[in-house]
């Protein structure tokens, strides 16, 4: 049986961490999946989530060298993939994917040229500016890396890339300085696609927060905050470029998106004014609101119910009746409200002797407070071979 939910990642100021698992139902509502959840004495970073398998990358010797390493939900177990030093000052983003059987790893990087580009032209990030995309792929079937260089010149501004990857018919897809890059693990293709909120000039209406990708009835879905609202988009498929080639004088190589819906700021905070009276009165930073307070995080698939945070708190809007419902709150410091993170996931809920029969604990529809204060550390002697990290 799979469970649907999210994986918290919430960060303490002393670098230790706690993951906590949600199982969500039907009406949006959320549970706490204690035998899942852990802690751990060194955070881990959450790279990608893909089918009942996460990607973590650790800094294990505190010398800028990252290790990867790949965990199943269900079973607590990971691997530890081999380390690739020379890349890793060069990675802009990375990707899982699984298929049930065998998984690969898709670390994306930029070639010498663009970063030597970047690093003369000050571009954000460290990355953009000249130079190609590459890739280094590792598979499980080989238990090896292997090297793509894909000709797909880099975007000349790379910002700060906090958007989780998402793998969607056979392909990786990761947002990518205005673009959305797309990598099919079958046939090694890629692709960089433009973005819907792309823009080539700048300006403080063109702004755009908390960028997620989704899947949807088969789609990619694009979802954004702007100085409107929330905007979603899908990117289209052949069907839609054969109706609107059909209907209207269409660019199918300009036009790849086409809007899912809009909900504007006002109409969002008109839903609940409580969540936000009580955000301004526990946090005089807030009591004036900022588009940027309001990041989406996730539409689970083939809902109607989007997944949004706000200052401390983890939010469902349901886009089919309008009604916004608090699901998780979380204590955060001074005004990082960033120490905490959302992650869809997907896993198998099952019994076995080392994890006992995985169940949600607490009353469905209950708030969840973060961070837990009976989640066990995960035992490093029995799960660490290595970094005390790798265990997650």
């Amino acid at each position: 049986m799979q469970n649907v939910g999210f994986l918290c990642h919430y960060l303490f100021g002393n670098g230790s961490a706690q993951y906590v698992f949600l199982d969500v139902g039907n009406d949006g509502s959320v549970s706490l999946n204690r035998p899942l959840s852990f802690s751990v004495e060194k955070s881990a970073h959450v790279c990608a989530s893909c089918n009942g398998m996460l990607l973590f990358s650790y800094n294990c010797s505190g010398d800028n060298l990252l290790s990867f390493h790949v965990f199943n939900i269900s079973a607590h177990q990971y691997v530890s993939l081999p380390q690739l030093p020379y890349i890793t000052p060069r990675i802009i983003t990375h990707g899982l994917a699984f298929d049930g059987l065998h998984y690969q790893v898709v670390l994306v990087f930029s070639s010498p040229q663009g970063e030597e580009a970047s690093t003369s032209s000050g571009s954000a990030g460290g990355h953009g500016g000249g130079g190609v995309i590459e890739m280094e792929i590792f598979s499980s079937e080989t238990g090896k890396w292997r090297h793509h260089t894909t000709m797909i010149p880099l975007p000349p501004y790379l910002p700060k890339l906090s958007t989780p990857p998402l793998f969607s018919n056979g392909s990786i897809h990761w947002e990518l300085g205005g673009y959305l890059l797309v990598y099919n693990i079958q046939s090694a293709h890629s692709e960089l696609l433009q973005l819907p909120n792309h823009s080539q000039n700048w300006s403080w209406r063109s702004m755009t927060f908390g960028q997620c990708l989704w899947e949807s009835d088969g789609r990619v879905h694009y979802c954004y905050t702007d100085y409107q609202g929330i905007q979603t988009w899908v990117l289209m498929n052949r069907q839609d470029h054969d109706y609107y080639s059909n209907n209207y004088n269409h660019d199918r190589q300009k036009f790849k998106w086409k809007l899912a819906h809009t909900v504007p700021h006002q109409i969002l905070l008109s839903q609940n004014p409580d969540i936000f009276l009580r955000l301004g009165q526990t946090h005089h930073d807030f009591s004036e609101w900022k588009p940027y307070y309001i990041s989406p995080y996730a539409s689970l698939e083939d809902s109607q119910i989007m997944y949004l945070r706000l200052p401390g708190i983890f939010a469902a809007y349901n886009l089919r009746t309008g009604t916004l419902k608090e699901v998780c709150n979380y204590s955060f410091p001074n005004t990082n409200f960033y120490c905490c993170s959302f992650f869809p996931v997907v896993y198998c809920q099952k019994g076995n002797a080392e994890m006992g029969n995985i169940r949600s604990d607490g009353e469905r529809g209950a708030v969840i407070n973060l961070p837990v204060a009976d989640v066990l550390l995960l035992c490093q002697n029995s799960k660490a071979k290595g970094c005390s990290s790798s265990d997650s």
